[in-house]
């Protein structure tokens, strides 16, 4: 295996908000060109590269250099991610209300692509990013980013939202409900909660079941090496396999069959949806 990752658990008063802080050390043996395949999963990713070697994004169909500090927004397909020397980060996965209450920026704002965190969230971010790298221990990484984080969710605390409540109930239940039954969970009707929706995150809210559901299948395939499909497909609501089978493709770019083969080439982070 070419990377090292690990997961850390933030505190109770940010796991509305955060899913995980992580370290991820790629490229472990300096291949040239070595290339990972990323299978959405419903999250807001920030990157906070601690070497001088970046990876390489596209963006405008053209590979370049990703930002210093960079924020990957929700994707709805999977995209590709190249490095060319190790590289080291520290991470933060946002749920995607996460970076609207804690620094009251939409995430619409970068749906589908990813930008420098610098120039959405500004400079109090770029003395966040110094004192992390200064840092010498994990511990203290997730200390300054538990306080920078609590300071900014108090600047920008936000009135509780029916966005915020579909998009909890959505993950809660692992993307497996119809619009009519979120609807039921959310007093609102349907049409402003499409419209809300597409408006702050940039996706719609079934866009979001979709991706949710997809994250409980990683889960799946994750904990175990024998994966029946046939039984996966009908415990996370699909109607037959083969819809099972056109879903997982859209969503991961390949059939599931050829991605429990490949599972190496594909970096998959399956976020907690409980």
């Amino acid at each position: 295996m070419n990377v090292r990752f690990s997961e850390y658990r933030p505190s109770y008063a940010l796991s509305p908000f955060v899913q995980a802080y992580y370290t991820g050390d790629f490229n472990l043996y300096s291949e040239d060109n070595f290339v990972q395949s990323v299978v959405p999963n419903g999250c807001i990713e920030m990157i906070i590269h601690l070497t001088h070697d970046h990876c390489e994004l596209v963006k405008s169909e053209s590979w370049g250099k990703s930002p210093e500090f960079t924020l990957i927004g929700l994707q709805t397909k999977p995209y590709e991610v190249k490095f060319h020397d190790m590289v080291q980060i520290f991470g933060i996965r946002f749920n995607p209300e996460g970076i609207y209450n804690i620094f009251g920026v939409p995430p619409a704002l970068f749906t589908a692509t990813f930008e420098d965190s610098s120039d959405i969230l500004g400079v109090a971010f770029k003395d966040y990013c110094s004192w992390l790298r200064e840092a010498k221990s994990i511990q203290q990484k997730i200390r300054l980013t538990e306080d920078f984080l609590l300071k900014k969710m108090s600047d920008h605390a936000q009135d509780f939202d029916y966005v915020r409540l579909a998009s909890e109930t959505i993950r809660k239940h692992h993307g497996m409900l119809t619009l009519e039954e979120l609807v039921q969970q959310v007093p609102i009707s349907p049409r402003q909660l499409q419209r809300e929706f597409k408006r702050r995150f940039g996706i719609t809210a079934k866009e979001y079941m979709r991706l949710s559901r997809l994250n409980a299948i990683q889960q799946y395939m994750q904990g175990t090496e024998m994966v029946n499909l046939t039984e996966l497909s009908y415990d996370t609501g699909f109607s037959d396999q083969s819809h099972f089978i056109r879903e997982f493709r859209q969503l991961a770019g390949t059939n599931p069959r050829t991605f429990l083969k490949q599972r190496d080439n594909f970096l998959t982070l399956p976020v907690n949806l409980e």
